[in-house]
């Protein structure tokens, strides 16, 4: 268990806590782990936000944030984003679309579509008043890393041959039961009864998000999963502000 965690801890931040050669096994039962992880990520997040809110910053908190968030993970997600938003934008046969994902330059609906994110993210955030968006922040990197085991657990991989998205698909009911329970514990918990509103929400834009990749691509791969989870946190961060601003929260 514990090294399951390190495993997932290793893959999705730039922490170096997992220096072993990991099995097919072992990447498979940590994916477990991934909300847990967000879990982690979230708390950093609130916490640089709160500490900076206290001393008198606004935006700028918000800012710092998000960008803690993109620092701890790498960028790891929104490269996944960029590169399915190329793929997918393109206008492309599948066969080009996966060519043009894989390719490491960005191209321009890349550029627009990390853009578009990371902008709506600080717009949203701005908005929430201040408890609401300490409590969104621990949640959305949780609910888009429960996306991505969605993702991995419920579509086949996209490509032909191996590669470390094939990989991930041996993980299977166990795995998204355990995210799941992350997921439904931390929303129950932030939100009390509300969070079932939430958690609801968070179910069908992952359900509509992988079901339009999977139409388009016939699979997930990699990058689509990073797209997801990106995707996932910035639904999740709408809703919770379309709560407040309607009184359910």
């Amino acid at each position: 268990m514990l090294n399951s965690f390190r495993l997932a801890l290793s893959f999705l931040t730039i922490l170096p806590v997992y220096k072993k050669m990991a099995s097919t096994e072992e990447l498979a039962r940590s994916v477990s782990y991934y909300p847990l992880i967000g879990l982690l990520l979230g708390l950093l997040s609130a916490g640089i936000n709160f500490m900076l809110h206290r001393l008198g910053l606004t935006m700028a908190a918000d800012v710092l944030a998000i960008v803690t968030m993109i620092v701890l993970t790498g960028g790891l997600h929104l490269d996944g984003l960029m590169d399915t938003a190329d793929g997918l934008l393109s206008g492309k046969n599948r066969e080009r679309k996966l060519e043009i994902m894989k390719d490491s330059r960005v191209g321009a609906m890349g550029v627009l579509a990390v853009s578009i994110v990371l902008l709506l993210k600080m717009a949203f955030l701005y908005e929430l008043t201040f408890d609401l968006k300490v409590t969104t922040l621990v949640l959305a990197p949780v609910a888009g890393r429960w996306a991505m085991v969605y993702a991995i657990t419920r579509f086949p991989y996209a490509r032909a041959g191996g590669g470390l998205g094939n990989v991930l698909k041996q993980a299977g009911p166990m795995q998204i039961i355990v995210a799941s329970v992350t997921l439904v514990v931390t929303c129950i918990s932030l939100f009390g009864l509300q969070g079932f509103v939430i958690i609801g929400a968070i179910l069908v834009a992952a359900m509509m998000i992988t079901g339009t990749i999977n139409k388009c691509l016939g699979g997930m791969t990699g990058d689509t999963y990073g797209a997801t989870g990106e995707l996932i946190e910035i639904w999740s961060i709408f809703v919770i502000l379309m709560g407040q601003q309607t009184g359910i929260l």
